[in-house]
């Protein structure tokens, strides 16, 4: 992890996204920040309820201090079977109990920054000891930033109202983004009191680039049975149902029942997936995420395993051109 943040660093990334699959994202941050000077690190995402808010609070306080107020927490809430059945947590209803996480966390830093006394009563949460042996004291960096991730209506209006930035997941596609995501992140922006303007952006859905035909089919097929993964969830019903596509969440359920996790990916046309994806060439990548993005985010997500062929040297241009979106 050390080395492919560093990577990250030396090519031009603004930052690295830390996922949590086997490997806590704090662990990844810590060992990110030890060896980097610029690149951020967020945690994409840090899965929120499994952990209380103080002990959140001090992971991301103390990996804001090692790298220099470069750690950006990202935290999402995971679905009910892997929070009851791997996790084995209790079920809440989870926008309400976000919003207490985040409130509590926000007054754990208060007091630590602010010297403000601990005295949070929240719906879930209760935070009200602080004794100075246990005080990390204030820093020099401040708050550590909070992406939120939502896809659904009801979290995108929480992550308005309170985040610092918004975090999409993957796959979104660009109609779910413009017609669901964007009026309700505004909701509760006006909530706030504040614009879109003052909301970090994500970029959505996925990006991928080869430099050869054939590697662009490799890409193509490969995306198709990630996309497929994620659409066999009730979660993207709805999504899957809005553009009005033959093919429903329910095909894709009954085929990982049957345990066609690699022939499911058929069921995704070339149409669903450019709803999903924007695949190109080196040269015209810049040019076709401009098209779908321009304008629109201010942080877009370069997952390099969808990346055929390109060398380093590729990437970094790649990235610099980007940038210049």
């Amino acid at each position: 992890m050390p080395d492919e943040i560093a990577r990250a660093e030396r090519l031009g990334y603004d930052g690295t996204t830390l996922l949590e699959l086997t490997v806590p994202p704090t662990l990844s941050a810590a060992a990110g920040a030890i060896v980097t000077e610029k690149v951020k690190m967020m945690s994409g995402v840090f899965v929120a309820f499994p952990r209380s808010p103080m002990a959140t609070a001090y992971d991301a306080w103390s990996l804001n201090e090692l790298s220099g107020g470069r750690f950006q927490l990202g935290i999402g809430s995971q679905i009910k079977a892997h929070l009851t059945r791997r996790f084995g947590m209790d079920f809440q209803p989870p926008v309400r109990r976000m919003k207490d996480y985040i409130n509590a966390l926000r007054a754990i830093w208060d007091c630590w920054q602010n010297g403000t006394k601990l005295d949070y009563d929240g719906v879930y949460y209760k935070h009200n000891l602080m004794i100075p042996y246990y005080n990390p004291g204030p820093l020099e960096s401040g708050f550590p930033e909070i992406h939120l991730a939502a896809i659904n209506k009801f979290m995108c209006r929480l992550c308005g109202d309170l985040a610092d930035g918004h975090l999409p997941g993957d796959p979104i596609t660009w109609k779910w983004h413009e017609e669901v995501m964007l009026p309700n992140l505004e909701i509760g922006l006006e909530r706030s009191g504040r614009k879109l303007k003052d909301l970090e952006l994500g970029g959505y859905g996925f990006i991928g680039c080869a430099t050869s035909d054939a590697g662009i089919d490799k890409v193509v097929q490969g995306l198709k049975e990630r996309v497929a993964l994620y659409a066999s969830t009730p979660e993207y019903k709805e999504m899957l149902s809005m553009h009005g596509w033959t093919v429903s969440q329910e095909d894709f359920a009954a085929m990982t029942r049957e345990n066609k996790w690699e022939e499911m990916g058929n069921l995704v046309t070339d149409e669903m997936l450019e709803a999903y994806a924007v695949i190109a060439k080196p040269d015209a990548l810049p040019g076709a995420l401009k098209k779908r993005y321009g304008g629109k985010v201010d942080r877009i997500q370069i997952d390099e395993t969808w990346f055929e062929g390109l060398s380093d040297e590729q990437v970094s241009k790649l990235i610099t051109e980007i940038k210049e979106i």
